[in-house]
């Protein structure tokens, strides 16, 4: 089964909070975040997870593929999930597609100046992208 990596400066620490109490209104939105991920992976297939984003690693972006916006070192969350299909390069090109332009919850543990509060694959704002393994 082909594995996927997905990198992004966007916080989706799977923190595990599903409730709503004000005192863990932070750990609630990378919470939010990881969701909306699982959501959009599983859009078009059922994907299984394979390593959950918990701790960011610290990357220089130059040696990454984020858009040019964004340089130096920053937060880099990566997860890896299996999806369940054969035709993975037209898989990924969907999922690019899907993923483009969807809000998130900003403001949390990135490093970055996220101009708009959303997850972009293309383009110079490019803060999410995905690697075949």
């Amino acid at each position: 089964m082909t594995r996927i990596a997905v990198y992004t400066i966007v916080d989706i620490t799977a923190t595990g909070v599903t409730n709503n109490n004000t005192e863990n209104q932070f750990e609630r939105n990378q919470q939010r975040n990881w969701e909306t991920v699982n959501q959009i992976i599983n859009l078009r297939v059922e994907s299984t997870v394979e390593a959950v984003p918990k701790t960011p690693m610290n990357v220089n972006t130059e040696n990454h593929d984020f858009g040019a916006y964004y340089k130096g070192y920053h937060q880099c969350w990566k997860f890896i999930f299996s999806p369940n299909t054969d035709n993975v390069r037209d898989y990924l090109d969907k999922l690019s597609f899907d993923f483009d332009n969807v809000p998130v919850v900003s403001g949390l543990n990135e490093t970055i100046d996220m101009p708009y509060p959303i997850f972009s694959t293309i383009g110079a704002l490019k803060n999410t992208y995905f690697k075949v393994l």
